[in-house]
């Protein structure tokens, strides 16, 4: 992935999501993606055992407890630790953009599709992904073709802790090291939202834990609210924001940046979320093989 000009720059993360990293944050300084899948190594795909069809993840139940900044910050940061599975939409909002998600993931596969609409021409592009055992698949209907790539389904041993993630490079900038997550695409924004949590969060001084409990689509979620720093309110256009955050897994469930009258400017906002539900293999591999024979993959 190339330097990101921003968290939602993920719209362009389906097509990089799946190199190492090294973006900005919103305050321009830069940011080291580590663990991360890696397009450019050589071909390597984790070895499975035969699973059954459908998989059937331990059941969660919702956390109530009363969490510190720290706590909340730390599930944000290492999200790829606290779910199996994940059936989801949600729609985003930049610069009057829209764009509708939609995903399912399992342990070793999942499979996402993001629908942009030109906010001029009113004109849709849709773009998919799908990723198992070391290959990722990017089709793009616009473009009538799949891309294939491969990467690294390592993962990485332990919790990052914020004192781990944040840090300074040579010259005094901030620096912060991620967590890997699997090549999703845009729903990583819900799902791994790792560059959101050091943009907005990092600094503990900027935000507060608004309330401790809210219901959001079935899930009890802990509402965060801080403000931008100069550099990030004039990129995003913002002065404040609020986050719900699923007390049990760390996934960003919704999301709104305001200007200085308090309207909402950017958003991300829940459809439908459904953790650690039974998914079924053989379905999603069937949805994609349609995908792929509609849309051959290039150069193979």
């Amino acid at each position: 992935m190339k330097k990101s000009v921003y968290f939602l720059g993920v719209l362009m993360i389906i097509c990089y999501g799946c190199t190492n990293i090294t973006v900005q944050d919103n305050t321009g300084e830069n940011a080291i993606q580590s663990n991360t899948p890696d397009s450019h190594q050589v071909e390597h795909a984790t070895k499975t055992k035969e699973q059954p069809a459908v998989y059937e993840p331990p059941t969660k139940q919702e956390n109530y407890d009363h969490l510190t900044q720290t706590e909340v910050l730390t599930k944000l940061l290492n999200t790829v630790d606290n779910f199996d599975t994940a059936v989801g939409k949600f729609e985003l909002l930049r610069n009057g953009y829209t764009t509708l998600v939609e995903y399912k993931i399992a342990p070793t596969s999942g499979y996402s599709k993001s629908t942009h609409v030109d906010k001029n021409s009113g004109k849709s592009r849709i773009q998919h992904i799908y990723y198992q055992d070391g290959s990722v698949w990017l089709v793009d209907e616009e473009r009538k073709a799949t891309r294939r790539m491969r990467y690294n389904a390592d993962r990485h041993a332990g919790t990052l802790e914020p004192k781990q993630a944040f840090g300074k490079d040579s010259l005094g900038n901030n620096v912060t090291r991620y967590r890997e997550r699997p090549p999703i695409g845009a729903a990583q924004t819900s799902l791994f939202p790792y560059e959101i949590a050091s943009n907005f969060t990092r600094d503990l001084d900027k935000w507060e834990i608004e309330k401790q409990d809210e219901q959001l689509l079935d899930h009890n979620t802990i509402v965060l609210k801080g403000i931008l720093n100069e550099a990030a309110s004039r990129k995003q256009g913002a002065s404040t924001f609020r986050f719900w955050v699923d007390k049990d897994s760390g996934i960003l469930v919704q999301f709104e940046l305001y200007n200085a009258k308090g309207e909402v400017v950017d958003y991300l906002h829940p459809i439908e979320l459904n953790v650690n539900v039974p998914i079924d293999r053989k379905e999603l591999e069937s949805n994609v093989e349609s995908l792929l024979q509609k849309y051959p993959v290039e150069n193979e």
